[in-house]
């Protein structure tokens, strides 16, 4: 099977390529990357024999690779939202998605593409798409360009929709580094009140489901609706104050963290649990609790 990549140096996606890795020789992968020589580094032939990776806009040789799968994680995340990074997060988050979907309509072998969301497309977590951030609206337009090629090319889709991620191989600070950080701060570390309950993921859970997808591709195709979305969460909502509570527990170490010293975000989400019955479908289900990612976190930032 041939399988094609984007953003495989990204926070799920170097969680991700070791998965991937021990699946065998019968799946071979490309993978298409801004800096080429990172991956490289990431992901040495030594090591990953069956993976070749190409430029991002090295279109012939994704047509010329002819994937059956396409797992497109590539994305510029960021909670800014002024004039100065329009440009750069159109041309990651639209362009770029959209060149690749153009690019697959050379590509007789393409049966599925699996596209990546964000939980903050759905502001009020009622089902409806009313994005709460400039980066999660251009998550939400793309879904449109998703649509009409899969209606042109005749290929499924499917989209995942990732809640709160934590652990494993950090690509920027997050929130639980910034908690952990404060454990060694003599300076309280200013942050919001606290009272957002969202619904934390592991990321080796995420990456899974993407490895999932992959060993599973004839479950997808065959769904009932093109389209549909996958909520990768664990269906339990827990407030920041509550995660910082727990990294105490767990650690040993208390927080100095200076609680309402920040404003929310505008427009920013106070409550978000991933509606996991509906993921029932596919048989996927997060796997790691929050109690022992924390524990797995802990343990790697010691």
């Amino acid at each position: 099977m041939r399988i094609a990549l984007t953003g495989i140096t990204g926070f799920v996606g170097q969680n991700l390529m070791p998965m991937l890795r021990i699946l065998g020789d019968s799946y071979q992968f490309l993978t298409l990357s801004i800096d080429v020589e990172d991956a490289e580094a990431k992901y040495p032939t030594s090591e990953y024999p069956n993976v070749r990776h190409v430029h991002t806009s090295d279109f012939p040789s994704l047509i010329a690779f002819d994937p059956e799968i396409v797992l497109h994680l590539a994305t510029v995340t960021t909670p800014r939202n002024d004039t100065d990074i329009i440009r750069p997060m159109l041309a990651a988050n639209i362009e770029f998605g959209v060149l690749l979907l153009d690019a697959l309509r050379q590509c007789p072998s393409i049966r599925l593409f699996v596209n990546t969301g964000s939980f903050a497309e759905y502001r009020h977590s009622d089902g409806h798409l009313d994005s709460a951030y400039l980066y999660t609206a251009t998550k939400t337009a793309f879904r449109a360009f998703v649509d009409y090629y899969s209606s042109l090319q005749g290929f499924r889709y499917i989209t995942a929709v990732p809640y709160s991620v934590y652990g494993g191989k950090m690509t920027v600070k997050r929130l639980f580094d910034y908690i952990r950080e404060s454990q060694d701060s003599v300076e309280p570390i200013g942050m919001t009140a606290g009272e957002q309950v969202l619904d934390f993921i592991h990321v080796d859970d995420v990456a899974g489901f993407f490895a999932y997808v992959v060993t599973n591709i004839e479950e997808f195709i065959s769904l009932p609706q093109n389209g549909m979305d996958f909520y990768l969460g664990t269906g339990v909502g827990t407030s920041i104050r509550q995660v910082a509570s727990l990294m105490e527990n767990i650690s040993g170490r208390s927080c100095n963290i200076k609680w309402g010293d920040l404003p929310y975000r505008e427009r920013d989400i106070m409550y978000a649990i991933a509606p996991v019955e509906k993921n029932k479908i596919c048989g996927w289900k997060a796997q790691i609790s929050l109690y022992e990612g924390i524990k797995r976190f802990v343990s790697v930032s010691s």
